[in-house]
């Protein structure tokens, strides 16, 4: 094995020769000891993977058809989830106009069937009565005594489903 010196000597006798002269160079220390690295790590040697692939230009428009191709199918996708979700989107607007629809129609439908009943208690109330007497007092403050009884129904309703 060769001393420190003489690889330091050696090596920088590789790096201050001048390039112009022709004698033959010995083989740089570290140029074997990287082929002796990979030959020992691989078992046989590989060279470098080359920095840049080159390509013929068949391959090339082969490539650019395939990311053309590939560009425009995710284009697809992404179009076909934005009309799904639209869909979606559509969809829900519709059930929420119908549920809508159906509340307006039960409301219309309760407050049919309080007008109702509210206009047969009307019929059937005898003004001279407490209730009578106490029903024009509380229908003071409505536009109309149907109106007035439509709400005085609605608070009985009430009061009876909460006891």
């Amino acid at each position: 094995m060769e001393s420190l010196d003489d690889l330091l000597a050696q090596i920088k006798s590789e790096y201050q020769e001048p390039k112009s002269t022709q004698t033959p160079k010995k083989k740089s220390l570290f140029d074997e000891a990287e082929f002796a690295k990979q030959n020992s790590s691989t078992g046989s040697y590989q060279p470098p993977p080359p920095s840049q692939t080159w390509l013929s230009p068949a391959e090339e428009n082969l490539l650019a058809e395939l990311k053309a191709e590939f560009k425009q199918q995710e284009e697809a996708e992404e179009l076909k989830k934005q009309e799904q979700i639209q869909e979606e989107k559509r969809l829900k607007e519709q059930q929420l106009r119908e549920q809508q629809l159906r509340n307006q129609q039960r409301e219309q439908k309760r407050r049919e069937a309080l007008t109702q009943q509210a206009t047969e208690w009307l019929k059937k109330l005898n003004p001279k009565s407490e209730e009578g007497l106490w029903f024009e007092e509380f229908s003071y403050s409505y536009p109309s005594k149907l109106e007035a009884a439509i709400d005085y129904m609605q608070a009985l309703r009430e009061t009876s489903l909460d006891s």
